[in-house]
């Protein structure tokens, strides 16, 4: 009888060993073979879960935004429904989300050039908003503010992100808290 493989769950094994190697070399050095041979497949396997190198891509690009969104909603459900753990769990305050942002940089930059990946990147970028317009919403703020102040926290949040990989040293786990929590005041949801 032949092995039953689930093919979604090494299609995500796959992409996590993908985003690995996108965060420490950069998209363009990461190869279908280098893949492979991290994940312990052969190229061949690999080719038959992406048809290319793209597909791979950006099946590992909205896996890493997936793994973000179910962290920030669990982060969210843990703290009580407060915004400021939701928020917490999108910036780089650990390995893991540093990970995630150094995939998401990546591909920014190759969404300058294709417009598949900017269209992407657009509707998480508004998915994101809305979700954040919604909490702040539920907080008691009229829909215009909301929308103003997810704006607000999404724009702090990934400069603080960038700025944490560029002077690191200055903006540490608690630097970027402790702007969050001003924005946060600031809004009227502190």
């Amino acid at each position: 009888m032949p092995a039953v493989v689930d093919h979604e769950a090494r299609r995500r094994a796959v992409a996590e060993v993908t985003a690995d190697l996108v965060a420490k070399a950069g998209i363009e050095a990461v190869t279908v073979r280098e893949v492979a041979q991290a994940a312990g497949y052969s190229t061949a396997i690999v080719s038959h879960y992406f048809a290319s190198k793209v597909e791979l891509l950006f099946y590992t690009y909205r896996a890493t935004v997936l793994r973000a969104h179910q962290r920030m909603e669990a982060a969210l459900e843990a703290g009580g429904g407060a915004v400021r753990p939701y928020l917490a769990a999108l910036l780089p305050l650990n390995a893991e989300q540093r990970r995630d942002w150094l995939v998401w940089f990546a591909f920014w930059t190759m969404a300058i050039a294709d417009q598949t990946l900017s269209a992407e990147q657009q509707v998480r970028s508004r998915q994101i908003t809305a979700r954040v317009t919604s909490l702040l919403m539920e907080r008691g703020l009229p829909e215009d503010a909301a929308r103003a102040g997810a704006r607000r926290l999404l724009v702090t949040i990934y400069g603080m992100a960038s700025q944490a990989f560029f002077d690191p040293e200055r903006w540490p786990a608690e630097t970027q808290l402790s702007v969050l929590d001003a924005d946060l005041t600031m809004i009227g949801v502190a």
